[in-house]
């Protein structure tokens, strides 16, 4: 009984260090965009060897426009950190039309090449942040570690 109310002790106190604002030294915040602060978010979050993209949230003619926009500005965000598609290991993507999306799938595997496609969610939603965006992507991205 003793060891468990000692644990629980621990535990709370740890709870209350991270309500306290401390932040592990590897946590690392980047911004993708000017914007971002006046939001409150950060575009990039690097917690050691992973990388948490923020959506990125496109527009298009048609959502095999915004497909091919949100896919190359993410790709350019994994170039910042010398990533690659590849290194995506979960995607969660937001859409108003997700019968639209699924039609443009071919434009989206051409961004994974040798199909190495990262587990996925996609979801339906009636809007995004701006009303002419049709859909918003998030990533998570394992970096390589040196040799």
């Amino acid at each position: 009984m003793r060891i468990q109310l000692a644990l629980l002790a621990l535990l709370s106190a740890s709870g209350a260090l991270q309500a306290a604002g401390t932040e592990r030294p590897d946590l690392v915040r980047h911004n993708i965009d000017a914007w971002e602060q006046d939001i409150g978010y950060s575009g990039v979050v690097q917690d050691g060897d992973l990388l948490y993209l923020s959506g990125v949230a496109c527009e298009g003619a048609d959502m095999e426009a915004a497909v091919a926009d949100c896919y190359r500005r993410l790709t350019a965000i994994l170039q910042r950190f010398g990533a690659d598609s590849s290194q995506v290991v979960r995607e969660t993507i937001y859409t108003t039309d997700l019968d639209a999306l699924i039609r443009a799938i071919p434009g989206r595997k051409r961004f994974f090449p040798d199909a190495r496609y990262p587990a996925a969610t996609w979801v339906e939603v009636r809007r995004l942040y701006q009303p002419g965006h049709l859909l918003e992507v998030e990533w998570t991205v394992r970096l390589r570690q040196p040799r």
